[in-house]
């Protein structure tokens, strides 16, 4: 691999990082606590200038679930074997799911994301919404 496709790639991570934090509502100081590491250190991983580390890494999944194949390649999970996830699930998990999606693209409009333990937070919110809907509450 050349120099110059590393420099990419680091680029590209990079701006996917600061893409995360933005998108979680972030600052700089605030996403170096998630990964782990210092704020000089992080900015330098944002600049390019350095490579995230695999513990910052884990620290980010562990924290905010964000993939690492997603940070260093661009790449999710693919759709078709979520989708496939989803077809096979209870009809009360494809309720969750969906209310769970209504949250996130309501904060999303509001670019604001949860950090893991509010979104338990938000779970718990949405298993009483659809225990409500399955009692006929709604």
């Amino acid at each position: 691999m050349s120099k110059k496709d590393t420099l990419e790639e680091r680029m590209q991570s990079a701006f996917r990082l600061r893409q995360i934090r933005e998108n979680a509502d972030l600052t700089q100081e605030q996403f170096s606590e998630v990964l782990g590491i210092s704020l000089s250190a992080y900015k330098k991983v944002e600049s390019g200038e350095n490579q995230v580390s695999l513990s910052s890494l884990r620290n980010l999944y562990k924290k905010m679930s964000v993939s690492v194949d997603f940070v260093l390649f661009g790449e999710n999970q693919k759709l078709s074997g979520v989708w496939e996830s989803v077809l096979n699930c209870s009809e009360t998990d494809k309720m969750f799911l969906l209310l769970k999606l209504l949250v996130y693209f309501t904060k999303m409009k509001k670019s604001t994301f949860s950090l893991k333990e509010e979104q338990s937070e938000e779970n718990e919110e949405i298993l009483q919404i659809l225990n409500q809907l399955q009692k006929g509450e709604y």
